[in-house]
């Protein structure tokens, strides 16, 4: 069944904390045991003190050993209770979190060519949601599984040596109700249990849909059926929450019979057998306090389905191959910084004509190439390929003279620094967006930067500095000064080779002449440094050393020396 199969890959990740993880299932098999152990000593005690108080005999009967049992059996639980809670949870909390960078370990190779078939939310819903959702595979069946089996062993034992005649009716109710009844919730609450993992999903893509376009939603007023379609998704995702809610009344209900009818079959059986009062009341209570062990299991059942599409959907990102793979024999990247481009021809998964048809073109060390041409033409394509976002059908790319297939991706990056129209920022503060470039860099260095690509004034009239956070996207800083910033990255990461896609696109004049004027800067710097930009801008064209017309993918006009 492949949602086992699915369950037991992520146990397998869970291997490090093995230890920890078996510690937690003993000491909760420790804490039903004792349970056991504290209920049928309370009811044998109790039918035995009666029976001698009845029979005259209660001035020998020995008080002190049975209640002394009893405090020791509940001080233990409540110990053992305790520990348990600590230990398990401390487990499940650190496999999480190693689930959680395992999704990103693999989540990251897919971006952004895989991932752009999965919406942002659903890609969210994934890394949050459906890994919560596994920690129902360590809290709520292997840790219950294990005190079950053993709870079991333990009573049995019990039995056997005391009332034997209630050991079958006892154990056979008790497998009944903590495999056959967690069986029949798995398949009850399998298909709402997938639809809660489904529809709570697609509710967090529309609301994430709703809230990143809520302006231009509203300007056209298509808001309304975005909040239709949200409301569609979260009337079926309470639907299938009241359908796991009403198996779980049934289950609680049919659980809160058979433990009373446990104790009469264990009590019946061994008081038919001719077992004393006591021994009848000891089997009793067995059976009673064994079922303590199968409530976790039912719930686990309950919760099988929600777990198991969790799985399958984290598995789905897993077996995603990356449109660029890492090669079989890694090389080392040669110190030369010129790009070429040979017979270069690309598509998008699925798309009918080519993004790129056979292009050639070179930036050497110390260049600077302007591309141009109409929207669609394959200028950001051609961009994506050079960062090893995506690789190319046909052709080879060269980075100082070594095809890029040849090395790890994230080694071809290192050459590159990209600052794009849209300045991606994250909603943080200034200093963590420069960090980005450099996680290790001080306090001088990024104001370094931020001198360099103009922005230092700006950031220090900011309430915070550095500190100050800058909204969603970058929403608290204008567009201007948005693109200084992802420009102060740039400069931060000191790349050879600087990727500038439509960058002033948008900015008025002064505030192009001082982006220009930080780039100059930087370029001079280092007579090896280049930039690739594509741009229809004519103060980055008088900058240019050639300029590359683009049509329909295809090379259509070169013009050299603009640049002085």
């Amino acid at each position: 069944m492949k949602a086992l199969k699915d369950l037991g890959f992520f146990l397998k990740l869970a291997h490090p904390d093995r230890w920890l993880m078996r510690l937690g299932a003993a000491l909760a098999a420790l804490t039903l045991l004792a349970g056991i152990g504290l209920l049928s000593l309370s009811g044998w005690f109790i039918t035995a003190a009666a029976v001698a108080g009845l029979s005259g005999l209660g001035a020998v009967f020995n008080y002190m050993f049975a209640s002394g049992g009893v405090r020791g059996f509940a001080m233990g639980r409540t110990a053992a209770r305790y520990a348990e809670r600590l230990v398990t949870h401390s487990a499940t909390f650190r496999v999480l979190a190693r689930l959680r960078l395992w999704v990103f370990d693999i989540a990251a190779p897919l971006a952004p060519g895989r991932l752009s078939s999965l919406r942002s939310g659903d890609v969210l819903a994934r890394v949050t949601q459906d890994v919560d959702a596994l920690d129902n595979l360590y809290l709520r069946l292997f840790t219950p599984l294990v005190a079950a089996l053993l709870g079991a062993v333990f009573a049995a034992i019990l039995l056997a040596l005391f009332a034997p005649a209630a050991l079958p009716g006892v154990l056979g109710a008790f497998l009944l109700a903590s495999f056959g009844l967690p069986i029949l919730a798995a398949r009850t609450g399998q298909a709402p249990g997938k639809a809660v993992v489904t529809h709570a999903a697609d509710a967090r893509a529309e609301a994430g849909d709703l809230a990143a376009g809520l302006a231009e939603l509203k300007a056209y007023g298509a808001h309304t059926r975005i909040i239709d379609r949200l409301d569609a998704s979260s009337q079926d995702w309470v639907k299938a929450q009241r359908q796991l809610a009403d198996t779980s009344v049934f289950n609680t209900a049919i659980l809160a019979l058979a433990g009373p009818a446990t104790f009469v079959i264990g009590f019946g059986s061994a008081a038919a057998a001719g077992a004393p009062a006591a021994l009848a009341a000891l089997a009793g209570f067995i059976a009673f306090a064994l079922f303590e062990g199968a409530a976790p299991l039912v719930q686990a059942g309950e919760l099988f389905g929600r777990t198991a599409e969790a799985a399958k959907r984290l598995r789905e990102l897993d077996t995603m191959a990356p449109l660029v793979a890492a090669p079989d024999a890694v090389e080392e990247l040669k110190p030369g910084w010129a790009v070429e481009l040979r017979n270069v021809s690309f598509s998008y998964p699925g798309a009918d004509t080519p993004a790129l048809d056979n292009v050639s073109l070179s930036l050497p060390e110390g260049a600077r190439l302007a591309l141009v041409g109409a929207s669609g033409s394959g200028k950001s394509s051609l961009i994506k390929l050079l960062m090893r976002f995506y690789a190319p059908q046909f052709g080879e790319i060269l980075l100082g003279g070594s095809p890029v297939e040849r090395h790890l991706p994230a080694h071809v990056r290192e050459r590159f620094a990209l600052v794009d129209q849209r300045a991606e920022l994250l909603s943080t503060t200034i200093r963590a967006n420069l960090w980005i470039a450099d996680p290790e860099a001080e306090e001088d260095a990024l104001w370094n930067a931020l001198e360099r690509a103009k922005a230092a004034d700006f950031v220090r009239a900011m309430p915070e500095g550095l500190a100050t956070w800058i909204g969603e996207d970058g929403a608290l800083v204008s567009g201007g000064q948005a693109r200084r910033l992802a420009l102060a990255r740039a400069f931060l990461k000191d790349a050879p080779i600087l990727l500038l896609d439509e960058p002033t696109e948008g900015l008025d004049a002064d505030t192009e002449a001082d982006f220009l004027d930080a780039l100059d800067a930087w370029l001079d710097a280092d007579e090896r440094r280049s930039v690739l930009m594509v741009t229809h801008r004519a103060a980055l064209l008088e900058r240019a050393s050639e300029v590359v017309e683009l049509q329909h993918g295809r090379v259509v006009r070169r013009q050299e020396a603009l640049f002085a």
